[in-house]
C-alpha cells in the first residue's frame, strides 16, 4: 500500500462512517418521537390523577427541574458582580487559547495552571 491507496481507502471507511451516523441519527429520531408520546402521555395521566410521581413494576415515573443559567451579556453581568460583590455567581476556569498564548510567550504556564496538548492525525478531503 502506498499514501495514495492509503488516503482513498481512509476515506471511504471515513464516508461509510458518516453514511452510518446518518442512519444512526434517523432511526434515534424516530425511537424519540414514540418515547416523546409516551413521555407526554404519562404526563397528561399523572397531573389528570393528580400523581407527582408514579410507581410501576417496571420503575417509577417521576417529573424533575432541569436548570440552565448562561450569559447574554458578559460586560453587564461582569459588572453585577463586580457592583454587588457576587463572585459566587462566577465559576474559575482557564481560557486555553489565552493560556496557549501566555505559554507562547512566557514558555511556561501561569501558575496553579496545569496545560497539555495533543497531536491527533486528521485528514482533510481534497475538494
Amino acid at each position: 500500500m502506498n499514501y495514495e491507496q492509503a488516503a482513498e481507502k481512509y476515506l471511504k471507511v471515513k464516508k461509510d462512517m458518516e453514511a452510518l451516523d446518518r442512519e444512526f441519527k434517523e432511526r434515534k429520531a424516530k425511537v424519540r418521537e414514540k418515547l416523546v408520546v409516551l413521555e407526554n402521555w404519562f404526563t397528561a395521566k399523572a397531573q389528570e390523577d393528580g400523581l407527582s410521581s408514579v410507581k410501576t413494576s417496571c420503575g417509577t415515573a417521576y417529573w424533575s427541574t432541569h436548570h440552565s443559567a448562561t450569559v447574554a451579556s458578559r460586560e453587564d453581568f461582569f459588572s453585577f458582580c463586580k457592583d454587588e460583590d457576587a463572585w459566587d455567581l462566577l465559576e474559575a476556569r482557564a481560557s486555553k487559547t489565552a493560556v496557549k498564548s501566555y505559554i507562547e510567550a512566557a514558555g511556561e504556564p501561569p501558575p496553579g495552571v496545569n496545560y497539555s496538548a495533543i497531536n491527533v492525525f486528521n485528514f482533510r478531503r481534497a475538494n
